[in-house]
């Protein structure tokens, strides 16, 4: 079986990761709605997940990971270790028990997503003992929790070109 365009996918999924960090790390660049801006790289890690086996899954969820606590300094390790483990699960789960469709991966994404972002507030803001949790979590993680998932559709197109554009035959 020849392997020439796994590498080829691998450099360009990992290109998009990087061109996604400098995206959503740039100030300006992408608009605040409503209060909140996407987490791009969580929904690249995962639309990555499903078309990968486990192992290159986890790898993605680890970069990914880490440029999102580099670039949010305030929470170093959290979005390292849970897009790992939960890439390798998604990598295996979609290899093995589930078809990679569109509402499949719709729906898993934006269940982790709101999982994700949710228990980060709980444990950064809410148990740091930061003011009025109630009212900063509808200002601000509320959009940004849909602005992430919408953004999540459009890449998991974007991945499934890329896949489907080199795989090895």
């Amino acid at each position: 079986m020849d392997k020439k365009f796994t590498v080829v996918r691998y450099f360009a999924f990992g290109l998009e990761i990087l061109l996604l960090f400098i995206i959503q790390s740039t100030p300006n660049l992408i608009p605040e709605v409503m209060g909140g801006r996407p987490l791009l790289l969580i929904p690249a890690a995962l639309t990555i997940a499903y078309f990968e086996p486990e192992i290159p899954a986890m790898f993605f969820g680890l970069s990914c990971g880490i440029l999102l606590d580099l670039g949010y300094g305030d929470n170093l390790g959290y979005y390292t270790v849970l897009l790992g483990v939960i890439c390798f699960l998604l990598g295996w789960i979609f290899r093995d028990y589930m078809v990679v469709s569109f509402l499949n991966a719709t729906a898993f994404s934006a269940v982790i997503i709101t999982v994700l972002i949710c228990v980060n507030f709980l444990f950064f803001y809410v148990f740091a003992g930061k003011a009025e949790p109630g009212m900063y979590f509808l200002n601000h993680y509320v959009s940004k929790i849909i602005y992430t998932i919408l953004c999540g559709v459009i890449l998991y197109f974007v991945n499934k070109g890329l896949f489907r554009s080199l795989l090895d035959y």
